[in-house]
Protein backbone atom coordinates (compact mmCIF):
# COMPACT_ATOMS: atom_id res chain seq x y z
CA UNK A 1 0.00 0.00 0.00
CA UNK A 2 1.12 3.26 -0.98
CA UNK A 3 -0.49 6.94 0.65
CA UNK A 4 1.25 10.24 -0.53
CA UNK A 5 -0.02 11.56 3.00
CA UNK A 6 -1.91 10.77 5.81
CA UNK A 7 -5.40 12.62 5.01
CA UNK A 8 -4.78 9.81 1.69
CA UNK A 9 -5.07 7.04 4.41
CA UNK A 10 -7.77 8.46 6.74
CA UNK A 11 -10.01 9.33 3.34
CA UNK A 12 -9.14 5.09 2.52
CA UNK A 13 -9.73 4.13 5.83
CA UNK A 14 -13.04 6.43 6.15
CA UNK A 15 -14.36 4.80 2.69
CA UNK A 16 -13.83 0.88 3.97
CA UNK A 17 -16.00 1.79 6.95
CA UNK A 18 -18.33 3.38 5.18
CA UNK A 19 -18.53 0.34 2.79
CA UNK A 20 -18.97 -1.90 5.67
CA UNK A 21 -21.83 0.07 6.72
CA UNK A 22 -20.84 2.47 9.13
CA UNK A 23 -21.22 5.96 9.29
CA UNK A 24 -18.52 7.47 9.35
CA UNK A 25 -17.89 11.22 10.89
CA UNK A 26 -14.19 13.07 10.35
CA UNK A 27 -12.77 15.49 11.94
CA UNK A 28 -15.05 15.99 15.15
CA UNK A 29 -14.16 18.82 17.47
CA UNK A 30 -13.56 17.83 21.00
CA UNK A 31 -13.28 19.67 24.51
CA UNK A 32 -9.86 19.72 24.50
CA UNK A 33 -9.26 21.81 20.98
CA UNK A 34 -8.24 18.69 19.20
CA UNK A 35 -10.15 16.56 16.69
CA UNK A 36 -11.09 13.16 16.47
CA UNK A 37 -9.80 11.44 12.98
CA UNK A 38 -12.71 9.22 12.44
CA UNK A 39 -15.87 8.33 14.38
CA UNK A 40 -18.12 5.58 14.33
CA UNK A 41 -20.92 3.86 15.90
CA UNK A 42 -18.11 1.42 17.06
CA UNK A 43 -14.75 3.00 16.65
CA UNK A 44 -12.89 5.81 17.77
CA UNK A 45 -9.93 6.04 15.07
CA UNK A 46 -6.83 8.16 15.46
CA UNK A 47 -4.52 7.85 11.96
CA UNK A 48 -0.93 7.71 11.67
CA UNK A 49 0.80 7.46 8.70
CA UNK A 50 3.51 5.13 9.84
CA UNK A 51 3.04 3.25 12.98
CA UNK A 52 6.57 3.32 14.42
CA UNK A 53 7.48 2.82 18.05
CA UNK A 54 7.13 6.43 18.85
CA UNK A 55 3.95 7.29 16.71
CA UNK A 56 2.43 4.58 18.94
CA UNK A 57 3.20 5.76 22.29
CA UNK A 58 2.63 8.95 21.02
CA UNK A 59 -1.08 8.48 19.70
CA UNK A 60 -1.74 6.42 22.95
CA UNK A 61 -1.36 9.29 24.72
CA UNK A 62 -3.66 11.47 22.68
CA UNK A 63 -6.37 8.75 22.18
CA UNK A 64 -6.75 7.95 25.55
CA UNK A 65 -7.91 12.08 26.15
CA UNK A 66 -10.25 11.62 23.27
CA UNK A 67 -11.80 8.21 24.35
CA UNK A 68 -12.89 9.97 27.67
CA UNK A 69 -15.35 11.69 25.11
CA UNK A 70 -16.45 8.80 23.42
CA UNK A 71 -16.48 6.11 26.04
CA UNK A 72 -18.61 3.77 23.98
CA UNK A 73 -16.43 3.69 21.12
CA UNK A 74 -13.68 0.73 20.80
CA UNK A 75 -10.19 3.14 20.31
CA UNK A 76 -8.42 1.88 17.40
CA UNK A 77 -5.03 3.20 16.21
CA UNK A 78 -4.65 2.94 12.34
CA UNK A 79 -1.87 3.26 10.03
CA UNK A 80 1.03 1.12 8.12
CA UNK A 81 3.42 -0.87 9.30
CA UNK A 82 7.20 0.67 9.24
CA UNK A 83 9.90 -0.59 6.43
CA UNK A 84 12.81 -0.64 9.66
CA UNK A 85 12.08 -1.71 13.25
CA UNK A 86 8.51 -3.40 12.73
CA UNK A 87 9.23 -5.76 15.25
CA UNK A 88 9.16 -2.73 17.73
CA UNK A 89 5.87 -1.23 16.64
CA UNK A 90 4.57 -4.82 16.74
CA UNK A 91 5.63 -5.16 20.51
CA UNK A 92 4.47 -1.65 21.35
CA UNK A 93 1.49 -2.36 19.72
CA UNK A 94 0.70 -5.63 22.02
CA UNK A 95 1.54 -3.72 25.04
CA UNK A 96 -1.12 -0.99 24.01
CA UNK A 97 -3.72 -3.52 24.07
CA UNK A 98 -3.49 -3.88 27.89
CA UNK A 99 -4.93 -0.69 28.13
CA UNK A 100 -7.97 -1.22 25.74
CA UNK A 101 -6.67 0.33 23.13
CA UNK A 102 -6.34 -1.66 19.12
CA UNK A 103 -4.16 -1.35 16.55
CA UNK A 104 -4.76 -1.73 12.90
CA UNK A 105 -1.80 -2.40 10.91
CA UNK A 106 -3.66 -2.24 8.14
CA UNK A 107 -1.27 -3.29 5.39
CA UNK A 108 -1.24 -6.36 6.64
CA UNK A 109 -4.42 -6.91 7.27
CA UNK A 110 -6.94 -8.85 4.42
CA UNK A 111 -10.08 -6.66 4.60
CA UNK A 112 -7.89 -3.51 4.23
CA UNK A 113 -5.72 -5.01 1.10
CA UNK A 114 -8.38 -6.30 -0.75
CA UNK A 115 -10.48 -3.32 -0.89
CA UNK A 116 -7.34 -1.34 -1.90
CA UNK A 117 -6.23 -3.69 -4.49
CA UNK A 118 -10.17 -3.19 -5.56
CA UNK A 119 -10.08 0.51 -6.00
CA UNK A 120 -6.18 0.29 -7.94
CA UNK A 121 -7.72 -2.17 -10.56
CA UNK A 122 -10.73 1.00 -10.81
CA UNK A 123 -7.69 3.44 -11.36
CA UNK A 124 -7.90 5.01 -7.78
CA UNK A 125 -4.50 3.29 -6.23
CA UNK A 126 -3.67 6.52 -3.91
CA UNK A 127 -7.53 6.96 -3.09
CA UNK A 128 -6.76 10.51 -3.12
CA UNK A 129 -10.82 11.52 -3.92
CA UNK A 130 -12.46 12.82 -0.87
CA UNK A 131 -15.11 10.83 1.18
CA UNK A 132 -18.54 10.97 0.40
CA UNK A 133 -19.90 13.54 2.15
CA UNK A 134 -23.96 12.99 3.31
CA UNK A 135 -26.78 13.92 5.85
CA UNK A 136 -25.92 10.21 8.12
CA UNK A 137 -22.36 8.82 6.57
CA UNK A 138 -19.32 10.49 5.76
CA UNK A 139 -17.26 13.37 6.77
CA UNK A 140 -18.56 15.49 9.00
CA UNK A 141 -16.69 19.13 9.44
CA UNK A 142 -16.41 21.66 12.81
CA UNK A 143 -19.65 19.89 13.90
CA UNK A 144 -20.35 19.91 17.87
CA UNK A 145 -19.77 16.79 20.09
CA UNK A 146 -23.04 17.26 21.04
CA UNK A 147 -24.22 17.40 17.46
CA UNK A 148 -22.27 14.25 16.72
CA UNK A 149 -23.58 12.48 19.55
CA UNK A 150 -27.03 13.32 18.62
CA UNK A 151 -27.11 11.54 14.83
CA UNK A 152 -28.71 8.12 14.14
CA UNK A 153 -26.50 5.67 15.71
CA UNK A 154 -29.02 3.51 15.44
CA UNK A 155 -28.82 3.23 11.53
CA UNK A 156 -27.89 -0.57 10.58
CA UNK A 157 -23.91 -1.33 10.35
CA UNK A 158 -22.15 -4.36 9.88
CA UNK A 159 -19.78 -5.33 13.11
CA UNK A 160 -15.85 -6.39 11.64
CA UNK A 161 -15.13 -9.93 12.01
CA UNK A 162 -12.80 -9.87 15.70
CA UNK A 163 -10.74 -12.75 13.74
CA UNK A 164 -10.03 -10.39 10.94
CA UNK A 165 -8.98 -7.31 13.28
CA UNK A 166 -6.20 -9.45 14.79
CA UNK A 167 -4.84 -10.42 11.66
CA UNK A 168 -1.54 -8.13 12.33
CA UNK A 169 -0.65 -10.03 15.51
CA UNK A 170 -0.99 -13.32 13.36
CA UNK A 171 1.05 -11.98 10.55
CA UNK A 172 3.93 -10.89 12.73
CA UNK A 173 3.82 -14.28 14.69
CA UNK A 174 4.27 -16.23 11.10
CA UNK A 175 6.58 -13.57 10.08
CA UNK A 176 8.71 -14.80 13.66
CA UNK A 177 8.02 -18.06 12.86
CA UNK A 178 9.53 -17.85 9.10
CA UNK A 179 12.65 -15.73 10.49
CA UNK A 180 13.25 -18.57 13.10
CA UNK A 181 13.20 -21.59 10.94
CA UNK A 182 15.59 -19.72 8.94
CA UNK A 183 17.46 -19.42 11.85
CA UNK A 184 17.50 -23.04 12.96
CA UNK A 185 18.01 -23.90 8.80
CA UNK A 186 21.75 -21.99 9.28
CA UNK A 187 22.41 -22.75 12.74
CA UNK A 188 22.29 -19.23 13.67
CA UNK A 189 21.46 -18.66 17.53
CA UNK A 190 21.27 -14.87 17.39
CA UNK A 191 18.42 -15.18 14.87
CA UNK A 192 16.64 -17.94 16.52
CA UNK A 193 16.79 -16.18 19.69
CA UNK A 194 15.46 -12.77 18.39
CA UNK A 195 12.25 -14.76 16.83
CA UNK A 196 11.80 -16.70 19.90
CA UNK A 197 11.76 -13.23 21.62
CA UNK A 198 8.88 -12.18 19.36
CA UNK A 199 7.16 -16.05 19.60
CA UNK A 200 7.38 -15.36 23.52
CA UNK A 201 4.39 -12.92 23.62
CA UNK A 202 2.19 -14.89 21.76
CA UNK A 203 -1.52 -14.89 22.78
CA UNK A 204 -1.09 -18.85 21.95
CA UNK A 205 -0.08 -20.78 25.21
CA UNK A 206 1.09 -23.77 22.93
CA UNK A 207 3.69 -20.99 21.39
CA UNK A 208 5.17 -19.89 24.34
CA UNK A 209 5.08 -23.02 26.10
CA UNK A 210 7.53 -24.33 22.99
CA UNK A 211 9.57 -21.09 23.30
CA UNK A 212 10.10 -21.72 27.02
CA UNK A 213 11.66 -25.47 26.11
CA UNK A 214 13.05 -24.57 23.04
CA UNK A 215 15.04 -21.34 24.54
CA UNK A 216 16.50 -23.56 27.41
CA UNK A 217 17.68 -26.39 25.08
CA UNK A 218 19.39 -23.81 22.97
CA UNK A 219 20.70 -21.76 26.10
CA UNK A 220 22.09 -25.39 27.73
CA UNK A 221 23.38 -27.14 24.71
CA UNK A 222 23.89 -24.42 21.97
CA UNK A 223 24.03 -24.90 18.47
CA UNK A 224 23.35 -28.27 19.14
CA UNK A 225 19.62 -27.39 20.72
CA UNK A 226 18.53 -26.88 17.27
CA UNK A 227 18.37 -30.78 16.78
CA UNK A 228 15.50 -30.60 19.39
CA UNK A 229 13.15 -28.12 17.73
CA UNK A 230 11.03 -31.19 16.15
CA UNK A 231 11.03 -33.10 19.22
CA UNK A 232 10.11 -30.18 21.17
CA UNK A 233 7.20 -29.64 18.52
CA UNK A 234 6.24 -33.03 18.97
CA UNK A 235 6.09 -33.82 22.32
CA UNK A 236 3.40 -30.44 22.89
CA UNK A 237 1.46 -31.43 20.20
CA UNK A 238 1.09 -34.97 21.71
CA UNK A 239 1.29 -34.07 25.18
CA UNK A 240 -1.23 -30.55 24.71
CA UNK A 241 -3.12 -31.14 21.84
CA UNK A 242 -0.96 -28.46 20.24
CA UNK A 243 -0.85 -27.81 16.50
CA UNK A 244 2.29 -26.48 15.49
CA UNK A 245 4.19 -27.05 12.27
CA UNK A 246 7.09 -29.15 12.34
CA UNK A 247 9.61 -28.70 9.23
CA UNK A 248 11.94 -31.16 7.64
CA UNK A 249 15.68 -30.22 8.05
CA UNK A 250 18.99 -31.63 7.15
CA UNK A 251 19.54 -32.71 10.65
CA UNK A 252 15.70 -33.67 11.80
CA UNK A 253 15.95 -36.89 13.67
Amino acid sequence: MEFPNLETLQSFLSRWLEQHGHDVYCQVPVPSGKKVDILTQDYLVYCVHTLTEAALQTAAEDLQVQWGHFPDQKPVIAGLTPDQQWDAAYAMAERLKGSGLEVWFIDQMPPFVTYYGQLAKQGEPQVDRPVRKAPWAGCLLAMGVATILGLSFWLAFSILERYQLQVATTTRDDRAWEQLHGAVAAWDINSAQTALGQLATSSNSCVVKFVDRFSDSLEQRGGEGFRDINPIMRALNQEDNCRLEMREYEFSP
